[in-house]
């Protein structure tokens, strides 16, 4: 699922996929999201996240925080040090 250069019915379908993901509560897994969400990275990913970002939902806006900074860098691994460094604020000690 996580390969880049989807079909854009397919990119689609997995766009609405991390939206789900991200606006629900915390799941043990939901990290492993990221993977899908970095190969159908783009516009309307990027303005999904953006609107979580600014919901009403704690956890919503935590995880599509947490999506948006792990986009926006490329090469930091999505690992559960990195995820719970992020969610504590350090997360700039990773860089």
């Amino acid at each position: 699922m996580a390969l880049a250069h989807q079909e854009e019915a397919i990119r689609a379908k997995l766009t609405d996929l991390v939206e789900i993901v991200v606006l629900r509560a915390y799941r043990c897994k939901d990290r492993e999201y990221v993977r899908v969400a970095r190969a159908v990275d783009g516009a309307d990913l990027r303005g999904m996240l953006d609107r979580a970002v600014d919901s009403d939902s704690p956890w919503a806006r935590c995880h599509a925080g947490y999506v948006l900074w792990l986009l926006n860098r490329p090469g930091v691994p999505n690992t559960p040090h990195v995820w719970r460094a992020w969610v504590a604020g350090k997360a700039a000690a990773l860089m």
